[in-house]
């Protein structure tokens, strides 16, 4: 295939692209050749300086990094040394929580501590189980050791709360499988009762309420407490209300 220019078109265009060239290359020689003025020299001066400053800065910080890595790591030292205090400090008070029941509990026995009572409850508390209609009971009764004899009875539990708005009262009937006959006790010291109890479907209990009933006295020991109060669970001795 042959190319057909026109002559005069050709050459005109030529021309053009030579000046354009040569416009660009002195251009370039213009700026690569002008010298550096003096506001060029500053802002250089002051871009060295900025970089210095920068470099000495991240320094710092560095330093700062590392001193606050230490102080973290102090800081984990002195939380775990303190949750330990205060682990020993609670098992210590926990300890001397149990010595003191304990030691209530022989001066009851004694009759060392101003009371000189015969058949009582030293202890009650309430545990909930996977249901939260039952209830498990345990009772801790004692007798002075000056009248040291065999003691047998029964205990009649009661159960004081409301039903649909109104106060109610169930007796043992209703609050145990129907099979299980009241709890009895048969000691010379002390013993120790447990059970369950299962509460009707729409009762709130709000106490609970204890008569002992043994042979061959004249009147029932009676004791009642605050619900709450039992299923807190507080060590020692629970005082009946």
């Amino acid at each position: 295939m042959k190319f057909i220019f026109k002559k005069n078109g050709f050459w005109e265009a030529a021309a053009i692209t030579l000046c354009v060239g040569a416009l660009l290359l002195f251009v370039t020689w213009q700026i690569a050749s002008q010298p550096v003025t003096p506001v060029q020299e500053q802002l250089q001066g002051e871009v060295e300086f900025l970089s210095g400053e920068l470099a000495a800065v991240n320094q710092r910080m560095n330093r700062l990094s590392a001193r606050n890595a230490v102080l973290e790591r102090e800081t984990d030292v002195l939380r775990q040394a303190n949750r330990l205090l205060r682990e020993q400090e609670s098992s210590r008070q926990a300890a001397l929580n149990q010595q003191q029941s304990e030691l209530d509990f022989f001066r009851r026995l004694a009759g060392t501590g101003g009371a000189q009572s015969g058949l009582d409850v030293y202890h009650a508390e309430l545990l909930t189980t996977g249901s939260d209609r039952v209830f498990q009971f345990i009772l801790t009764l004692t007798q002075n050791i000056r009248r040291a004899s065999i003691i047998n009875g029964r205990v009649r539990i009661d159960v004081e709360g409301t039903m649909e708005d109104r106060p109610v009262t169930l007796y043992w009937s209703r609050i145990s499988d129907g099979d299980t006959p009241e709890p009895t006790f048969r000691f010379k010291y002390f013993q120790q009762l447990e059970g369950y109890l299962t509460l009707p479907e729409g009762f709130s209990p709000t106490r609970l309420k204890l008569t002992l009933e043994a042979g061959g006295r004249r009147k029932p020991v009676q004791r009642s407490y605050a619900w709450t109060t039992l299923l807190e669970g507080a060590p020692g001795a629970i005082s009946p209300q």
